[in-house]
């Protein structure tokens, strides 16, 4: 496992100064403000980068700032750093991800590499784990419990409610959509690239799709959609790939013939078999201009196969930033869903059908792990090269 180096100096005065800074905490002596946000944007960061096994970075010297401020806080006789903002800012989720870290390289006998400044930081997170776990007692270890119960009462899957006799096979969750038209301006600021919902329902009660199925619609602000969240896709260049979807004649999204040349929103589904789709969950990818649509009948399967052209636009979040999306805090969100989903079917549909959709999780997931597989040894033969694939024979090809 790679060494994490944090040789890096800290000034203190970067993390405690006035509360209208962009900082973790205030210069009050007496009450610190915690800055929810950047705590939350810190632990992310950090999470993330211990996942992938890189260097942490700057981020050492203000997780180094961050033991400082909270240590020093656990010693007064009223901690200011309350539960609320632990929770919101998953700051007990990166002390444990620090110390199974820190036990995965002991384990790897790499520990004397480790810089002294992440040993000092280790020994801090143990610490600052046990004034918490003295300090809120049953309340810490029930988090995630209260984390689920605000995940559906105002959070991600607020208005949305799960349903056990809709029968699609991308869930079983409705909604009541309230919002009401506004205009394409309003639309484009409400929605940004990396934008992410737990599942096609939560998109569709924020407007942006009109449909909880898979299939382009016009959401409530006017504004084409098309949600790829099965099928496969390729990169033929840097900003174009090419969708590929077999299925009925009803499933070749013939809507979007009058649509080539014009942009359109994109929004990638985890099940979909694609390097660039997300690790959980829906995101919103950016504006996209379909460059060519076509489909024909393989008489082989007696299915039909459509194969898109799409070029993402370049005035928007770069698509390097948008695909760290989901970071780690939704990441947790999206395993107490998963949780909440299995619990609901278990309870209203009995034990068989809780075990069959279990297994059905495992099974699409050991197949998109084997599609990564096969894509990876395909890539690694590649030598950096596009693979255009074969140009499909359309029965109904459209260019702009």
């Amino acid at each position: 496992m790679q060494s994490v180096k944090v040789g890096i100096t800290l000034n203190t005065r970067d993390m405690i100064v006035d509360p209208s800074c962009d900082t973790l905490t205030s210069n009050e002596p007496a009450e610190p403000g915690w800055n929810r946000a950047k705590l939350l944007s810190l632990s992310d960061s950090i999470r993330a980068r211990l996942r992938s096994g890189i260097d942490l970075g700057m981020d050492s010297e203000k997780l180094s700032s961050f033991f400082d401020a909270a240590l020093k806080d656990e010693e007064r006789n009223y901690p200011t750093l309350d539960f609320e903002t632990i929770e919101y800012a998953r700051l007990d989720k990166l002390l444990a991800e620090l110390l199974q870290f820190a036990d995965r390289i002991k384990a790897s006998n790499l520990m004397p590499e480790v810089l002294l400044r992440f040993r000092i930081n280790i020994s801090r997170a143990k610490s600052l784990q046990r004034y918490w776990r003295r300090r809120f007692r049953e309340q810490l270890f029930m988090i995630d419990q209260h984390r689920c119960a605000i995940l559906v009462e105002g959070g991600r899957l607020k208005d949305v409610s799960f349903n056990t006799s809709l029968d699609y096979d991308l869930g079983k969750w409705q909604t009541k959509r309230l919002t009401g038209p506004v205009s394409e301006v309003e639309a484009n600021l409400q929605f940004e690239p990396g934008h992410w919902w737990l599942n096609i329902t939560c998109a569709e009660r924020d407007g942006i799709v009109n449909s909880s199925l898979e299939i382009p619609t016009k959401g409530c602000y006017g504004f084409t959609a098309l949600p790829l969240l099965t099928g496969l896709e390729e990169m033929t260049s840097p900003n174009q790939v090419k969708y590929i979807r077999e299925g009925r004649v009803s499933d070749m999204h013939t809507p979007l013939i009058s649509q080539v040349g014009r942009k359109i929103r994109i929004i990638r589904g985890y099940r979909l078999k694609s390097i660039l789709a997300p690790e959980a969950g829906l995101r919103y990818d950016g504006l996209y201009t379909i460059r060519q649509y076509g489909f024909k009948l393989d008489s082989n399967i007696n299915k039909y196969r459509l194969e898109l052209t799409l070029e993402r636009a370049t005035d928007q979040r770069p698509f390097e930033d948008v695909r760290k999306v989901p970071r780690p805090s939704q990441l947790d969100d999206w395993a107490l869903y998963e949780k909440l989903e299995g619990d609901k079917i278990k309870l209203l549909e009995g034990e068989s059908s809780y075990l069959e959709w279990k297994l059905k999780r495992q099974e699409e997931k050991l197949d998109r792990e084997e599609w990564q597989r096969a894509r990876l040894f395909k890539a690694s033969f590649a030598g950096g090269g596009v693979d255009r694939g074969k140009q499909l024979d359309r029965r109904a090809t459209h260019r702009p």
